[in-house]
């Protein structure tokens, strides 16, 4: 045996350098796909169990706009859907967010969910017995909107101790696809269901959703948050979160571009007279247009990746709210075919898909943890009470005037609204967290 050093070994000791150079280069990182998150059980039973109730839910929401239609053929009885959706989550969304930084939040999840469950449950036996009339519906509306004021907050505030924060990005990304597949699954398939079966099944079918999402509750275990700053329920509590908004205006921008977008541009309480007294589809058709732009926020589900390595977030928000805007503005004034308006609200879901990441990212990667439930609550009072107040308004409008011109000047001011915010608000459309996202 030779020794080293010796002569003969001088040759293989001589070493390619670029050979070297690569073998001491660090390993390069792959990049986990986005869908490897639910590879966190925790994460993974809330995804699951939230997409087959929140599924449900779409199907109820068509159930009872038709049901609501059917009952009073008004525009305005449709705008009333969403004004006492909107009061109950402007006034207790806060409050729940208070809630949500200060209590268990799986257990306030649990308590929701069979509220919930309880209330859709009234909707099936009224209907069943012959007993449901629009002053029924409305009570439930509003009773249901009181309770779901505080599941929005606490969904968000849980999602952060559930994942690394380095997939906090895939996270916020998912939860966003997993909303517009529970619109585009529910809303469709609700539609048809009516059709087929009628609107009792598709209340009792929502009901057992309810129940689901209860078990994947069960089986959770969500981590007691490190911080050690968890608030104490109150007003001071309450003082915090605004100051903290009103330190972060990029926020805020944000929430206001959104809220304006739905307040002014949503076409969704319009949708049955569409599809009754316009397009003439029916209840199956309506399921369709529900759906539609659902379906094409979906579509965009295989490029989640590249939106979130968008480097400028607030500039990618502004331009997809404007898109949505324009998508808006040609539903309104394309008369049909079905295709064609579909396809229109279709390419003004992908926008909003655009909008909905580049936004979660923003608000979940700026917010510590102790703030995430208040901040949560405010984000909620702009995301769904913006829609929800647009329903009401373009009611009132179409009430007064037409359903197309409701939709035509709703799309024209979603445009106005945001051009108007990111000029007042210019770093806005400068804004990057990609420092914060691993």
């Amino acid at each position: 045996m030779k020794k080293e050093g010796t002569p003969e070994q001088s040759v293989p000791l001589v070493v390619d350098v670029t050979t070297t150079a690569r073998d001491l280069a660090p390993p390069p990182v792959k990049s986990p796909g986005h869908w490897s998150v639910l590879r966190n059980r925790n994460y993974a039973l809330l995804f699951w169990g939230q997409l087959i109730s929140a599924a449900g839910t779409q199907m109820q929401i068509v159930a009872v706009s038709w049901q609501v239609y059917q009952l009073t053929h008004s525009a305005i009885s449709l705008g009333i859907i969403g004004l006492l959706q909107a009061i109950p989550r402007l006034l207790l969304s806060l409050v729940g967010g208070v809630l949500a930084d200060s209590f268990d939040r799986r257990k306030m999840l649990l308590l929701i969910e069979l509220i919930m469950a309880i209330l859709s449950a009234i909707l099936a036996l009224c209907t069943m017995s012959g007993r449901i009339n629009v002053y029924v519906v409305y009570t439930v509306i509003f009773a249901s909107a009181c309770v779901s004021a505080f599941e929005f907050p606490v969904q968000q505030a849980i999602i952060p101790t559930l994942v690394p924060r380095d997939q906090m990005a895939s996270a916020v990304s998912l939860s966003s696809v997993m909303m517009q597949l529970t619109f585009v699954i529910g809303s469709s398939f609700g539609g048809y269901l009516i059709g087929w079966w009628g609107i009792v099944t598709t209340y009792w079918l929502d009901v057992v959703t309810y129940f689901v999402v209860l078990g994947t509750l069960c089986l959770m275990h969500v981590p007691r948050r490190a911080s050690g700053k968890d608030a104490q329920p109150g007003i001071q509590a309450l003082v915090d979160g605004i100051r903290f908004l009103r330190a972060h205006p990029i926020i805020l921008a944000v929430l206001s571009i959104d809220f304006f977008a739905t307040f002014f541009g949503s076409p969704k309480a319009l949708l049955p007279v569409y599809a009754n007294d316009i397009l003439r589809v029916g209840a199956q058709g309506l399921g369709v247009l529900v759906a539609a732009t659902s379906i094409g926020a979906v579509l965009l589900t295989p490029l989640t990746g590249l939106i979130n390595r968008i480097p400028r977030q607030g500039l990618g928000v502004v331009l997809a709210v404007l898109g949505w805007g324009v998508c808006v503005v040609g539903f309104g004034l394309a008369p049909g075919p079905l295709w064609l308006s579909t396809l229109l609200l279709a390419g003004a879901g992908a926008a909003d898909m655009v909008s909905m990441i580049l936004r979660g990212l923003i608000v979940q990667l700026t917010t510590p943890d102790e703030f995430r439930g208040r901040i949560s609550s405010v984000n909620a009072m702009f995301v769904l009470g913006g829609p929800m107040l647009g329903q009401f308004e373009s009611g009132v409008v179409a009430g007064t005037t037409s359903p197309q011109f409701s939709v035509i000047s709703g799309g024209i001011a979603c445009i106005a609204a945001t051009l108007l915010i990111a000029l007042l608000v210019p770093s806005l459309t400068h804004v990057r967290v990609e420092e914060h996202i691993a």
